[in-house]
C-alpha cells in the first residue's frame, strides 16, 4: 500500500493551516488596512482595454457555490445566452475564498486554473463585490486581463458605500446592477456608467394552485448566513410570526444556507426558535427543482428584511405564485406590486454594526414594522382560507 512520505505529508499540512491563518486573518482585518493592502498590490492587474468588443462575454462567478451572488451570476449568463450573445463562464470559487457547495452549478464552466486559454479580446464580468471583487482581479493577473474591458456586477444593500468599493470603481469601466436602489448607491461616487440589469427569472415549471388546504397556513424565508442576519433579520419574522398566530393554525420554515459560517449566531436563533411551537429550520442545501418543490408547499414567503441590494428569493417565492410579506424598502420594491405583494410599513434606523462588510459605515437600513406584518399575516390567513389561488 502506498502511503505519503511524512515529510511531504507535514508540508501539505503547513500548506493548508498557512492558507486558513491568512484567510482569518484578511476577513478579520480592518477594511482600511484592506484597501491599503489591495491598493498596494493594483500592479498586478495590468492595463487592459476599454474599447474591447463587447463579445465574447466572460461571466465570472462562484459558480461551484449556493450564493445568492452566484445564483446571480448563473441566472445572468443564461439570459445573455438567451439573447444570443456568445457567453464563456469562468468559475472563480476558490480565487475569491468562497464555499464550493454546489457543485451541480458549476455546468458548462471552465475551471479558474484554464484561464489562460481565453485570449480573445472581450468583455469581462465579474460577479463579485469587493474586496472579493479585487482579489478576483488580482488572481486573475495582467496578462488576462489586458485585452478585455472590465465590468463589475455588485448588489449592495445600503445607501453609502465603504471606501473598500469606491477605491474599486478606479478599477472598471463600469457596473452593472439588479436594482435601481443600488444604481443610485454606486452612481454618487463615479463618473462611469451604472446599468440597471435585472436578474432575469425563468417563471417555473411549478406553480401555487390552492393555498391551505389542510387550514395550516405555511410560511417560508430562506437565507445565507453568510449576508449578514441582522441585515436578513429572521428574528423580526420569528416575531411577527409568534405575535400572529399565538394559538396555533400556522407554521413558519427558515430555509438557512452557510449555517456552519455562524454557529454561535445560528445556535442563537435555534433556541429562539424553540420557544415559538411550529417553527422550523432546514439546512440542507436544495437543487433548483427541490427548492422549486419547497417553495410550493408553502403560501406565504415571508422578508423582514432590513435592507435587500434586489431581493431574489422574494421575485422567486411571488414567481412560484406565493404571497410575499416583506420590508417595503430597497432592491426588491423594483418588483413587488400587484395581488401576491404584500409590503410591510418600516422605520428607517441608523447602522449600527460591529462586524461584517457594514461594520462602521454611517448610513441606515429599514426596521420592519412586526406588528403590521403580523396583521398583515392573519388577514392573509383570513382570506386564503376561504378562496383559491
Amino acid at each position: 500500500m502506498n502511503t505519503i512520505p511524512q515529510k511531504n505529508n507535514f508540508l501539505y499540512i503547513f500548506k493548508k493551516s498557512l492558507k486558513y491563518l491568512l484567510k482569518n486573518l484578511w476577513q478579520r482585518s480592518p477594511s482600511w488596512l484592506r484597501m491599503l493592502v489591495i491598493s498596494a498590490l493594483s500592479w498586478r492587474i495590468g492595463p487592459h482595454d476599454p474599447q474591447a468588443p463587447e463579445q465574447p462575454l466572460y461571466v465570472l462567478g462562484a459558480f461551484a457555490s449556493s450564493s445568492g451572488l452566484a445564483e446571480g451570476a448563473r441566472l445572468y449568463a443564461q439570459a445573455r445566452r438567451r439573447e444570443g450573445k456568445e457567453v464563456i463562464c469562468l468559475d472563480i470559487t476558490h480565487a475569491m475564498q468562497q464555499r464550493a457547495d454546489f457543485p451541480q452549478g458549476l455546468e458548462g464552466a471552465i475551471a479558474f486554473d484554464e484561464r489562460q486559454q481565453l485570449t480573445r479580446p472581450g468583455t469581462v464580468i465579474i460577479h463579485a463585490n469587493p474586496p472579493q471583487f479585487q482579489l478576483a482581479l488580482l488572481r486573475l493577473g495582467k496578462d488576462f486581463l489586458h485585452n478585455k474591458r472590465i465590468l463589475g456586477y455588485w448588489a449592495w444593500e445600503v445607501e453609502t458605500l465603504p471606501s473598500i468599493w469606491v477605491q474599486a470603481l478606479r478599477l472598471l469601466d463600469g457596473v452593472e446592477v439588479p436594482s435601481r436602489f443600488v444604481q443610485n448607491a454606486i452612481q454618487r461616487h463615479t463618473a462611469r456608467p451604472v446599468r440597471v440589469v435585472p436578474h432575469e427569472i425563468i417563471s417555473p415549471s411549478l406553480r401555487k394552485t390552492t393555498f391551505m388546504e389542510d387550514g395550516i397556513l405555511r410560511c417560508l424565508y430562506s437565507f445565507d448566513v453568510s449576508s449578514g442576519l441582522n441585515r436578513k433579520n429572521p428574528e423580526a419574522a420569528l416575531r411577527a410570526f409568534a405575535e400572529a398566530f399565538p394559538q396555533g393554525g400556522a407554521e413558519l420554515t427558515f430555509k438557512v444556507s452557510g449555517a456552519t459560517a455562524a454557529p454561535a449566531a445560528m445556535e442563537a436563533l435555534r433556541e429562539r426558535c424553540r420557544s415559538v411551537p411550529h417553527v422550523n429550520i432546514i439546512t440542507d442545501i436544495l437543487d433548483r427543482d427541490a427548492l422549486s418543490r419547497l417553495y410550493c408547499r408553502h403560501d406565504v414567503y415571508l422578508s423582514l428584511h432590513r435592507s435587500e441590494g434586489y431581493g431574489l428569493t422574494i421575485r422567486e417565492a411571488m414567481l412560484h405564485g406565493l404571497h410575499v410579506v416583506a420590508t417595503g424598502w430597497s432592491g426588491n420594491m423594483d418588483f413587488m406590486d400587484g395581488e401576491l405583494s404584500h409590503p410591510v410599513p418600516f422605520t428607517l434606523v441608523p447602522l449600527k454594526e460591529k462586524q461584517g462588510p457594514l461594520k462602521g459605515l454611517k448610513g441606515q437600513w429599514a426596521e420592519a414594522d412586526t406588528a403590521a406584518a403580523a396583521a398583515i399575516l392573519r388577514k392573509l390567513r383570513e382570506q386564503l382560507s376561504t378562496s383559491p389561488c
